[in-house]
């Protein structure tokens, strides 16, 4: 079995992999210590893995700080290699971003696995839609070439940031009101950032579709997919654990 490790900003999401079947999927919460040590990762690890017998893991990374200690623990509880995605690897499309060091490798993994999934077959461009703590947005031309996409605030940072920001506006459960006008402070938050962010998707959507020569396929992943599925106007492919289906890809395609 390969297993897929997608270390997030809230937690790490893994999936088992049989081949290219999903037959597996759990989270592991982070240590609360700001600097958690690899014997913390490995005791999560060692609990969450029990009896699998796991051959490959391929990882990918958004909080540099937990990647080590994360690969450390692994070491511990895993006897296989570990392939660590990063943009000069081998890719099932040409990269065409300025700035590859510097690309977000779940971003890489959901292009990647979107484009070989609902792209490439037909030679159709994709624009994957990752909607979680940010919301990812990533182009892929129908000529197979990676053209990079934009990055925005999920729900939770826009009603953080008004916390944050504003001496008076509460922290409010994120419910989509029964109207897009609030009567009160609470409903009023919620239509901001919950039709705030589905019209930023459905915007943002059309304009990245706009650069592209087809009607691109849009699919959606994260754990905010099922609720703009339910509100976009737009006809979509949901994917769920589409980042893992892209770590076990390039981890495939690039094992020693």
């Amino acid at each position: 079995m390969l297993l897929a490790l997608d270390v997030g900003n809230s937690a790490v999401k893994a999936g088992l992999f049989s081949g290219e079947e999903l037959v597996r999927v759990f989270s592991v919460a982070p240590p609360k210590d700001d600097a958690p040590d690899a014997s913390q990762w490995r005791a999560a690890l060692t609990s969450a893995l029990a009896g699998a017998a796991i051959e490959h893991v391929g990882l990918v990374s958004v909080v540099p700080a937990h990647t080590d200690a994360v690969a450390r623990a692994l070491r511990g509880v895993v006897d296989a290699p570990l392939t660590i995605i990063e943009p000069g690897m081998a890719l099932p499309f040409t990269l065409d971003y300025d700035t590859p060091d510097t690309l977000g490798t779940d971003r890489l993994a959901a292009a990647a696995a979107g484009w070989a999934r609902y792209g490439r077959d037909t030679s159709r461009s994709v624009i994957v839609v990752d909607a979680g703590t940010a919301v990812n947005y990533e182009v892929v031309h129908r000529n197979g070439t990676y053209r990079g996409g934009a990055v925005g605030p999920g729900a939770a940072l826009m009603r953080n940031a008004l916390q944050a920001g504003t001496a008076q506006l509460p922290n409010v459960p994120l419910h989509l009101p029964e109207t897009p006008v609030g009567a009160s402070t609470q409903t009023a938050l919620q239509s901001g950032i919950l039709w705030g962010l589905v019209d930023s998707v459905q915007g943002m959507t059309t304009r990245l579709a706009d650069r592209l020569p087809d009607a691109p396929r849009l699919v959606l992943t994260g754990g905010w997919s099922n609720f703009l599925i339910d509100h976009l106007k737009t006809e979509v492919t949901h994917a769920p654990h589409l980042v893992l289906r892209g770590v076990r890809l390039l981890a495939e395609r690039n094992r020693a």
